[in-house]
């Protein structure tokens, strides 16, 4: 009985889709290039296209690109963390259905199809450029998922400046066996290139290659629309050191690496003179030893990125491919204290399931078909980049989303997407923490209470070093987001009926979720 269930909902979810396509704006328009941009930790603050932006920021080029297009003001990440972000991003689809829940959950299985291979499928040449974070699995790597070439790396975190053989083997000098001790938390080396090819970069950064690799492939002549899908690992961690120029520009040190030098001082890590790179992990990463640069570092990384995506832009435009081009921006997760983010008036970072944590900056612009200068204020998630691209590439989701597509708003043919709908989010049992949301109003339960370290700034821009506390309860809270968006009013005790119905649908709708699987055991 549950399978016939399950088809005749997946049947109705096709018909729905069929309808939509018959009713589409963009249904006899040219199959248009496509391009998603996602960013790493970059705080709500941290773009010069919202309401309020943090002092500093300076991001013209993604500015430029949201007064081209839609800014949508009520974007949410699937998940606090990239990995499990980036599965319901490439999937558009809730990953808690195959057991992904936190860090080191669920992976790709193979009964998951991806964007990229829908673009494939629908005529169009597939690139992507950047981090792939998925929780292993076996479709870990992108070429597993419709990709035809890859440069990046696929793990949490890469070291933007040594990207080389070279710093490969001034580690294996200093010991042999350090560069695997190091590349646990971090990747030093050559990135890898489709399968398993390793290309050495020097005198650059991650961003810079990244940038430049993108522009190549939108270069390349074909008769085909192209499918772009670029992963940024900035400003994700380590932020230590930034190029010279901008290291002039933001007055911070230039922390140059020298290969030879005997010892390699602090924040670099040095396997003889710190041989416990846990602890320098920690010092560097997770702010237990606070960078008095560490924000100017931060925003220096964010222009490098936005003179990357500007480049971008640039090519499209002289190409004579912008108007033609869907480009899409936004951000894995909520901006990381720990990278020295921004979020704004909203609650907490990246980990937990507040409004620091799940909301984004997004943008999307196709200029042929998307009114410049527009701001959508309804709820909108990542899994609704899959359903948008399923209308537009007329083909049809392989499984039902959870995703919808967002040509209805851009098109103006509506104001509202999940209206409808009641949202979900679960860290699972490794943070017991969850989230329903239902319009204006959210649900959050959390097991145990957290105390987030958040950074401060002198007068001068550096980090002090005192923390300001955020400490987030545990129990259940309850928020009118709308009349309370710093979620500082807790109202679940004057609501208990609203509470009891929240709490009761994310109960059922757990139910229909699978259990939490480690991603190296998903098939």
């Amino acid at each position: 009985m549950k399978k016939i269930l399950l088809v005749l909902c997946f049947c109705s979810g096709l018909t729905h889709w069929s309808i939509a396509q018959e009713n589409s704006p963009i249904a006899d328009h040219p199959k248009p290039n496509v391009i998603v941009i996602v960013a790493d930790d970059l705080g709500y603050a941290d773009v010069g296209f919202h309401d309020v932006v943090a002092d500093g920021v300076r991001t013209p080029h993604l500015d430029k690109l949201a007064k081209s297009g839609v800014i949508f003001k009520n974007a949410y990440a699937s998940s606090p963390i990239c990995s499990n972000s980036r599965l319901a991003i490439s999937t558009g689809r809730y990953q808690q259905r195959w057991g992904a829940y936190y860090y080191g959950d669920g992976g790709l299985p193979t009964s998951e199809s991806t964007i990229a291979e829908m673009m494939q499928e629908a005529g169009y040449r597939t690139m992507k450029v950047g981090k792939t974070h998925l929780n292993f699995g076996p479709k870990e790597h992108p070429m597993t998922h419709g990709f035809e070439g890859y440069l990046g790396f696929e793990q949490h975190s890469w070291d933007f400046n040594l990207l080389s053989q070279k710093d490969v083997d001034a580690y294996e000098r200093k010991f042999k066996g350090s560069i695997a001790i190091a590349s646990r938390k971090i990747g030093i080396g050559p990135l890898t290139r489709n399968i398993d090819q390793e290309q050495s970069f020097e005198n650059t950064t991650t961003t810079e290659v990244f940038g430049r690799e993108s522009i190549q492939f939108i270069k390349t002549k074909s008769e085909k629309p192209f499918y772009l899908q670029l992963e940024f690992n900035a400003v994700h961690t380590p932020l230590y050191r930034l190029p010279k120029r901008l290291a002039t520009k933001y007055e911070v040190p230039e922390r140059a690496f020298d290969r030879n030098a005997a010892i390699w001082e602090y924040p670099h890590w040095d396997p003889i003179a710190q041989p416990d790179h846990n602890a320098w992990y920690s010092d560097t990463c997770h702010l237990v030893v606070p960078d008095p640069y560490g924000r100017k570092i931060y925003l220096g990384h964010l222009e490098l990125m936005d003179t990357a995506i500007g480049e971008i832009l640039q090519t499209l435009k002289e190409d004579g491919l912008a108007n033609n081009t869907i480009v899409i921006f936004t951000v894995d997760n909520g901006g990381s204290d720990q990278s020295y983010a921004n979020n704004g008036i909203l609650n907490a970072y990246k980990y937990c399931l507040m409004e620091g944590g799940i909301k984004v900056p997004m943008v999307m612009s196709w200029p042929d078909q998307i009114q410049e200068g527009r701001h959508v204020d309804a709820i909108v998630t990542h899994r609704d980049i899959f359903a948008s691209l399923s209308e537009i590439s007329g083909i049809a989701p392989s499984k039902p989303l959870d995703g919808k597509s967002l040509i209805p708003l851009i098109s103006g043919s509506a104001d509202q997407l999940h209206d409808n709908e009641t949202l979900f989010w679960d860290s699972g049992e490794t943070q017991k923490n969850w989230v329903t949301r239902q319009g204006d109003w959210k649900l959050v339960y959390r097991e145990e209470a957290k105390t987030y370290q958040a950074y401060q700034l002198d007068d001068n821009g550096l980090v002090k070093t005192e923390f300001r506390n955020i400490t987030i309860p545990n129990g259940l809270q309850l928020y009118n987001l709308r009349e309370d968006p710093g979620e500082t009013n807790n109202i679940s005790y004057s609501q208990p009926e609203k509470v009891a119905s929240l709490k009761e649908q994310y109960e059922s709708w757990r139910r229909q979720m699978s259990d939490r699987i480690r991603g190296r055991d998903s098939l």
